[in-house]
C-alpha cells in the first residue's frame, strides 16, 4: 500500500483530494462492517495512512487490516498487508461480505 500517494498515479493537482477520500471510503466501509454483523472495526493509522483494523467478535485472534487504493482508474479496498484487492469502494457491503468470510464470522438470524 502506498504511504504518500496511490500506487499507481503520479503525484498530480489531484493526488491531495485523492489522499483525503482514502480515509472517507474507509468510514464508508466501516460502516458496512458494524452493519453485516459479527466484526468490530475502526480505522486506525499505519505507517501515516488509515486502515481499516477488523476483527472477528467471537475469536479477536482473527483480524485483518483493509485499505483504501487508488488502483488503475479508480478507488479499491485492499487487504493492507498484501496489497491485493478486495473490491470496489462502490460495493462497500460486498467487502464486508468478503472481510467477514476471510475472518471466519458466522452472523447469527436474529428472531
Amino acid at each position: 500500500m502506498s504511504f504518500d500517494t496511490p500506487s499507481s498515479a503520479a503525484p498530480d493537482a489531484e493526488t491531495p483530494t485523492r489522499i483525503g477520500e482514502r480515509r472517507t471510503f474507509l468510514s464508508v466501509l466501516d460502516e458496512a462492517v458494524r452493519e453485516h454483523g459479527g466484526m468490530s472495526c475502526g480505522v486506525v493509522r499505519r505507517a501515516g495512512v488509515p486502515v481499516l483494523h477488523v476483527i472477528n467478535s467471537e475469536h479477536a485472534c482473527r483480524r485483518t487490516e483493509v485499505g483504501a487504493e487508488f488502483v488503475g482508474s479508480g478507488w479499491w479496498f485492499i487487504w493492507a498487508e498484501t496489497d491485493g484487492t478486495i473490491g470496489p469502494v462502490e460495493d462497500p457491503a460486498g467487502v464486508a461480505e468478503a472481510v467477514g468470510r476471510y475472518l471466519g464470522v458466522h452472523v447469527r438470524a436474529v428472531r
